[in-house]
Formats: structure tokens, C-alpha cells, sequence
């Protein structure tokens, strides 16, 4: 057997399932075996896959144990002469691996091969050829400097940017999303070290690789896309502390003495400053909109409050230590009731912003109301003071999206006019998979490929007008009358300002990245669930919480009305151990994964056996998780308590 390929998929289903019909179809004319290893995903990725992908091997990992362990766990099973180490969020072209694997055969010196990459948006990933971290090298990445100055040769020295992306060069460095070998080298340094979880493991495994006198090559003759995605978050605090982690191993394992002790204190003054620059930009983009909300309710308050005063009042102020008091607890208030209301899900949608403020509105004036006489100061300006800030925050989210300062991603999703090239069979699968998904009208005509031009807007070549000429925000690439390598070649010239998405014949989605730190946008044939939702989500935990915390108070009425039980599971549900409402069938892992319940959807104790057949049991969890709706956990709790002395 010529090549074993080993994929280590999380979470990325979809993206999965595009990177297997683009492998299966470079692997046509190739003896090779393939192994998914999936680190414990939560999105049903294996059972959705297992079936329509026969040919490869899948191997289910209880909990996420590393990308270097579970690399390893199949490596001395694999047949192959060469094994390819390949990331789930990655398209291959059709004669990639041919290519590849002839480079390889070609220069028995050639211990290790990398490939160029690009993103989902065509940019060229810099990590596709790199040397090994140097204390001034490792400094300058951790501090930003190499991102400041791509094409130094000081400061980018690590991604080697000044060598031309276009030739092939002997590096350092392999990256892991494609990291081709051969198993006699791997089986000797026993693959990946374990010591790395996550960043580092492909860095340790190349010097080791040159240790042993083989040269690492990066090869620039084809061409892959590498989406990455969400577990890359590179401007997160997670990313910083697992990158230094890996670069301490990195650097206990090979340096000794002065040059060790050195590039320690290095790295350790380069992990401060990037973790303070990105604790500190994390924390302006995860407050500003909420900060800039209480700045303008509080101000909204003020100013009423001054107008009620002297145009009302006729001058006569309010005793001011209850104005010093009830402007900012009603300011906070009505910040926290707009939050849960979900001002800050689509936090830039003008529609979003009215319904949370006259959420935040009713809130305010309950609050009031349930206040002690002496603590009340006025109705009026409660009321006129939440209806001024719910105008005002309505219209800075507008002036925002307007002058284009912030970006609404649902109302440009919305917007998006899509482009569709491909065939005509291709182009009708795509539109009813926007039809299931509701998104239709974003779909504006297709562009032909080949000879056929029934019904389309234009052909393959007048594609960069068609962009130009109709506003396109967004093209969709179908591979099927189009190869994977045509494919990566048009991606690179689409303009940056367009969205590229990709489909392929064999599979049920469409997925794309506008950045190579996100995963981006998916459509699936498959069905979304409302209950995967932010504030569903939310409300749910609080409904849970709310719940519990008002059985536990009420101990001694539970106990008296022989309740006891509901007591005790309320305390499994403020641990997180439960929750009050979840499917009959707890195990099914087609549907978004929930803790274990109380009750079930039906209301009947999780335990007790439904008196429905198993169809209309699936079917009832079926549509819990797609059409979920907080108010029907309250309905299904009330409905469970009042039949059920214990569960």
C-alpha cells in the first residue's frame, strides 16, 4: 500500500465531509487507506459520515485526548509506505497527493513534505513554510512583530516570507494540517510526542525528523485550501497560554544550558506583552457595545430626569440621594434585561436593539413598582426615560452599520448576492439547499461552465465582470462539472471584498471562511435546531437556574407536600449535572447534545417509560431541539410538578 491519510477531526462535521470528497477523489488512482480519529465531538460527525464514506476507517475517542495522542493511536496500523498527517478543514486538489508522493520518491533525502496553503478567501498561509523558533524568532511572533513586518527577514524569519511562496525550498518547519512522511521515519521517532496537546507537535516532530538526517521540504507545485477555524482563535488568551506551553516543551526538550535559560526569559517577556495586548483587545470588543449602551441609558435618565424636573416639577428636584441611587440600579437593570433579551446576540440589529429596550422598558417599571414606597421617586421618568435610551440605542446601532464602523453580520448575510458556477443539475441542488435553509432570494442567477449556457447569467470567463456588474457579495464554486484544482485556481483570483463558499457533488453542504481564523459560514440539507441558538441557550440555563434555586428555598413546603425529591434534583441542576427538561431519548446523537433530565419532553419523569412508539419518541425529540422555545421548558416543569409527587 502506497499511503496511509490520518485525519483528527473536532467539531467540524461539515467541513469534514468536503475534505473526504476532495481525498477520495485525489486518492482515485492511489492505493491508500484513510483513518478519522474524532476527539470526542459533540456534532454527530461520525454517524453522519460513517455511512456515505465506507471505504475509510473511523475510530471514536471518549474524551478529546490531544492532536498528537490521537495521531498516534492508528500509526503503527497503518499499511502504507507513506502516511499523510491531514486536518479535517482542508481541500486537496484531484492530483495533489500524485504529486506529492512522487516528489517524495524521487529524493530518498526527503524525510518530511509540507504543501502550499491558502484560506477559504484564497490568501496564502504564511505557516505553510517556516524555521524553527529561535528565542528572537519565537519573540517576535508572541510579540506581533512578524505580523507588524511579513516580508522581514528579521522579524518574519519564522514564516520564511521573504522565500518565494511559488518555488520549493528546502525549511524547517512542516505544518500539521498537511504533513506528509514516510512510516519508516515516523515508526522510529515513534510519531508525534505527546507532550504536546495542541501547537508545538509538528515543530518537535520536523527537528526530530532532521535529526535523524532527512531534510524537510516545502512544496509549492500544488496547491490546498486550509480553513482552519475555531479551534485556531488566535487572538485568545487560550491560544497564547497552549502556544507558550508548547514552545516550553519545545525548549526544554532540545536547547540546554545559557541558550535554554535565555530563550525561557525570551518567551516569557513575549507571552506577558501578547497576553496583555490580547486581554486587552478581547476586553474592548467584548464590552464596547455594552459600555457604550450604559453610557447612553444612564445619560438617557439623567437627561429626562432633569427635564421632568424642571418642566414638570416646575423646579422642584427630587430628594437626591434616591436620584444618586435609582438612576444607575435602573440603568443596570435595564442593561441586564436588555442582555437577556438578546441585545447582544445580533448586537448591531436595529430590530434586535427595539424589542430588548422595550423588553428592558416593562422590566424597569415591574422593579419599580415592587419597590417600597420610600425608595420610589417617579414613574414618568422611568418610563419616558427607558423609551429615550431604547430610541437613542436604536438609532446608534443605525449610525454604526451606516457609516460602516461596525459590520451586522445577519443583516449582510441577509443581503448577500449570491452567485452561483456550476451546471445546471449542480445549480438546482444549491438552490433548494438555500430554500431549505431559507435564503433563497439571496441566490441571483448561475454562472455556466463548459458549453452549457441555458438559463445562466454569464460563463466561467466573463466571471470577474459578472462580480463587478451585479454587486456579487458572495460565489458559491461547485465542484463536480469543475475540478478541486480549478477551483482553488478561481478562488485566488475572486476579490477580496466576495465571499467564497464551495459544494461538492458528494456531499449535502456548502461551507466557506472569510478568515483564516474562523471556520465561517455553513448551509447544510440538514435541519438547524432552535435550541443551539445563544439565547435559547441562555434562557434555558436561566429557567434551570431559576427554577432550582426557588425549589431549594422552598424546602420546607417541598417537604411538607412530599416533594423532597424535586429538591434534591434541583440541586444535580444548579451543578450542571441535569437539567429540568431534555429528550426521551438522551443517547440520540443526530440532535444538539443536552445534560441528562429531570423530565422528559413528553413531562413525564426521565425515567419512566413513554407509552409511545420508538418513531414518535424520536420524532417529539425531534422537534424539541428544532422548533425550541424557553417558554415550553416552563410549561413542560409546571405540567411535570403538579402530576408528580416525586421523580
Amino acid at each position: 500500500m502506497q499511503l496511509s491519510v490520518i485525519i483528527v477531526n473536532y467539531n467540524v462535521k461539515y467541513f469534514l465531509e468536503q475534505c473526504l470528497s476532495s481525498l477520495f477523489t485525489a486518492l482515485e488512482n492511489i492505493d491508500a487507506e484513510v483513518w478519522v480519529i474524532d476527539n470526542a465531538s459533540t456534532d454527530g460527525g461520525v454517524e453522519y459520515l460513517r455511512s456515505r464514506y465506507p471505504k475509510a476507517q473511523f475510530v471514536s475517542n471518549a474524551e478529546n485526548v490531544g492532536f498528537a495522542k490521537a495521531n498516534n493511536q492508528v500509526l503503527n496500523e497503518c499499511q502504507g509506505k507513506f502516511i499523510l498527517f491531514l486536518n479535517p478543514d482542508t481541500i486537496l486538489p484531484e492530483d495533489c497527493l500524485t504529486k506529492c508522493i512522487g516528489f517524495m520518491k524521487g529524493d530518498a533525502s526527503v524525510g518530511g513534505l509540507g504543501i502550499r496553503m491558502i484560506d477559504g478567501s484564497g490568501d496564502f498561509l504564511p505557516e505553510s513554510k517556516r524555521s524553527f523558533p529561535t528565542p528572537l524568532t519565537a519573540f517576535y511572533k508572541l510579540a506581533g512583530l512578524s505580523s507588524l513586518f511579513p516580508e522581514s527577514r528579521i522579524f518574519s524569519r519564522y514564516s520564511l516570507a521573504y522565500l518565494n511562496q511559488h518555488q520549493n525550498h528546502e525549511v524547517d518547519v512542516l505544518a500539521g494540517a498537511f504533513l506528509l512522511s514516510r512510516k519508516e521515519i515516523l515508526l522510529q521517532l515513534k510519531g508525534f510526542d505527546e507532550a504536546f496537546f495542541m501547537y508545538g507537535e509538528d515543530i518537535d516532530l520536523s527537528y526530530r525528523i532532521q535529526k535523524l538526517g532527512y531534510k524537510n521540504y516545502y512544496f509549492s507545485e500544488s496547491t490546498i485550501i486550509h480553513f482552519k477555524g475555531e479551534s485556531t482563535r488566535k487572538g485568545s488568551l487560550n491560544y497564547v497560554k497552549m502556544f507558550y506551553m508548547a514552545m516550553s516543551i519545545f525548549v526544554k526538550k532540545h536547547y540546554q544550558g545559557t541558550a535554554a535559560n535565555v530563550f525561557a526569559s525570551f518567551i516569557h517577556v513575549a507571552i506577558w506583552l501578547r497576553a496583555t495586548i490580547s486581554a486587552i483587545v478581547r476586553f474592548v470588543l467584548k464590552i464596547g457595545m455594552p459600555l457604550l449602551d450604559a453610557v447612553i441609558i444612564y445619560a438617557s435618565f439623567t437627561i429626562v430626569n432633569y427635564c421632568w424636573v424642571t418642566y414638570v416639577r416646575q423646579g422642584q428636584p427630587f430628594v437626591r440621594q434616591l436620584v444618586d441611587i435609582s438612576l444607575p440600579g435602573f440603568t443596570l437593570v435595564f442593561l441586564a434585561a436588555a442582555a437577556l433579551a438578546g441585545i447582544y446576540d445580533n448586537r448591531y440589529r436595529p430590530s434586535k436593539a427595539v424589542y430588548a429596550a422595550f423588553v428592558a422598558v416593562v422590566v424597569n417599571l415591574a422593579v419599580y413598582s415592587l419597590l417600597p414606597e420610600k425608595y420610589r421617586f417617579s414613574r414618568g421618568v422611568i418610563l419616558v426615560g427607558g423609551l429615550t435610551a431604547l430610541i437613542l440605542i436604536t438609532f446608534t446601532r443605525w449610525v454604526l452599520i451606516k457609516t460602516r464602523f461596525v459590520e451586522d453580520d445577519f443583516e449582510a448575510n441577509q443581503s448577500l448576492q449570491t452567485i452561483i458556477v456550476g451546471s445546471s443539475e449542480e445549480y438546482d441542488r444549491l438552490k433548494s439547499l438555500f430554500a431549505h435553509a431559507g435564503l433563497e432570494e439571496r441566490v441571483i442567477g448561475r454562472v455556466a461552465v463548459g458549453e452549457e449556457k441555458v438559463d445562466a447569467i454569464g460563463t466561467l470567463d466573463e466571471l470577474e465582470i459578472l462580480i463587478k456588474n451585479s454587486q456579487v457579495k458572495e460565489v458559491i464554486f461547485c465542484q463536480g462539472y469543475l475540478s478541486f484544482k480549478t477551483i482553488i485556481s478561481l478562488v485566488q483570483q475572486i476579490p477580496h471584498t466576495v465571499s467564497v463558499r464551495f459544494y461538492s457533488v458528494k456531499t449535502e453542504s456548502i461551507v466557506g471562511s472569510d478568515s483564516k481564523n474562523t471556520l465561517g459560514e455553513i448551509i447544510s440539507a440538514h435541519p438547524s435546531f432552535s435550541i443551539t441558538e445563544g439565547y435559547q441557550r441562555r434562557m434555558r440555563r436561566i429557567i434551570d437556574v431559576f427554577v432550582a434555586v426557588l425549589l431549594v428555598i422552598t424546602f420546607p413546603v417541598q417537604f411538607i407536600v412530599s416533594r423532597i425529591d424535586w429538591v434534591r434534583r434541583a440541586v444535580d441542576v444548579l451543578l450542571v449535572k441535569k437539567t429540568w427538561v431534555s429528550y426521551v431519548h438522551h443517547n440520540d446523537h443526530t440532535l444538539p447534545t443536552l445534560p441528562p433530565g429531570v423530565l422528559s419532553v413528553t413531562g413525564n419523569p426521565i425515567s419512566a417509560a413513554a407509552p409511545l412508539t420508538e418513531e414518535a419518541i424520536s420524532k417529539l425529540d425531534y422537534l424539541y431541539a428544532k422548533n425550541y422555545d424557553w417558554k415550553q421548558d416552563l410549561r413542560i416543569i409546571i405540567k411535570g410538578y403538579k402530576r408528580f409527587k416525586t421523580v
